[in-house]
């Protein structure tokens, strides 16, 4: 915008500059002359020339007039003029054949310098004729003056047009810019979507290949606890031979160990019950032996009790007095009594105990 907007302003600056001014009529083009050429001088180091009125600018150097400027009439005399001309013959020569009133140039030092007054056809600028000229000199300076008011509302409206042309590029230039910099950040976010996308592929890669890894680490493992299964199996199923042939060995030797214990019992009972058996025989032989004593000591009682009362000795041959040997006897039957229901009841708890021997089994 900057390059672009340069054109403009250096040619408003060289619109707006005295310089760059054209003159199109032969006397403003002599009067710009003499305006450089006292410029010139005035810059040399051997001629400075002042004007009595102080530091004046060359009439090629003023601005154009505005509107209301150009109605006031222009002066006719060039000394007359905002910036006097000065005579050529006084600068030059010191003197001029003309009197200072009657001269149409100042005879004095005003900073410019008029030209020769021979002009291109070889006639003096002076008299009627230089009036004449002046007048159409004074005519095109008013319609350049007019021309340069529009000239210079054109350069204004051009400014204000080049100034929304300037806008308007610098409004272009900033949303270029925003969409410049939307393209980067969209361009930046498509190429993080892009690595992203990348980034994930690349773990849906990784994920996919643990699955697969993990899946054959299953099947291992299946395999591995179904081999382990089998082998638990057939080692269970051997230990159960192992235990169903020891318990049926153990059953066996339990059996065979009954079977000793049933005939070790059975010859055990024969021999209790043979035991028995003769112990019945020798108790009931006892106790007929007591029932037979105390039978004989009954009698033997009586025999004592008749011979004790008709007997006529007192006292028996080994001093026991009269009713001992009785009282004796039946000490002794009341002895064989006690030893006949002991034996009773020793048979009767002898056959308790081998009844209940039997049941036990």
């Amino acid at each position: 915008m900057e390059r672009e907007s340069m054109p403009f302003r250096e040619r408003d600056e060289r619109s707006a500059s005295p310089k760059a001014t054209r003159c199109s009529s032969p006397n403003l083009k002599l009067r710009c002359v003499q305006a450089r050429r006292c410029s010139a001088r005035s810059s040399s180091p051997g001629k400075n020339i002042a004007s009595p009125k102080g530091g004046v600018t060359p009439f090629c150097a003023q601005t154009p007039l505005s509107s209301t400027a150009s109605q006031i009439a222009l002066p006719i005399k060039p000394k007359d003029f905002r910036v006097p001309l000065t005579c050529f013959f006084w600068y030059h020569t010191g003197s001029c054949k003309k009197p200072d009133n009657k001269c149409l140039y100042a005879h004095y030092h005003t900073g410019t310098v008029a030209e020769p007054p021979i002009s291109v056809n070889g006639r003096a600028m002076g008299g009627n004729r230089a009036k004449n000229m002046l007048g159409s000199i004074s005519q095109r300076e008013e319609e350049l003056s007019i021309r340069g008011a529009e000239i210079y509302d054109g350069e204004q409206r051009l400014v204000a047009v080049q100034a929304d042309l300037e806008e308007r590029l610098n409004a272009m230039a900033a949303r270029e810019q925003h969409i410049q910099q939307r393209e980067e950040a969209v361009q930046q976010r498509e190429n993080t979507v892009q690595q992203r996308e990348q980034s994930v592929h690349q773990h849906e890669q990784a994920v996919q290949q643990r699955e697969q890894a993990i899946h054959q680490r299953e099947q291992t493992i299946h395999q591995r606890e179904q081999n382990q299964q089998r082998k638990r199996s057939l080692q269970h199923e051997q230990a159960i031979a192992e235990r169903e042939t020891a318990t049926a060995a153990r059953e066996h030797s339990n059996y065979e160990r009954e079977q000793a214990f049933a005939t070790f019992e059975e010859g055990m009972l024969r021999q209790l019950e043979g035991n028995y058996t003769s112990i019945a025989s020798t108790v009931s032989q006892m106790r007929r032996a007591v029932s037979n004593a105390q039978g004989i000591l009954a009698n033997r009682r009586q025999q004592v009790l008749y011979h004790e009362n008709f007997s006529n000795n007192v006292q028996g041959t080994h001093g026991q007095g009269r009713y001992g040997g009785s009282i004796a006897i039946d000490g002794a039957i009341g002895a064989l009594g006690g030893l006949d229901q002991m034996l009773a009841q020793g048979e009767i708890n002898l056959h308790a105990q081998i009844h209940n021997a039997i049941k036990r089994q």
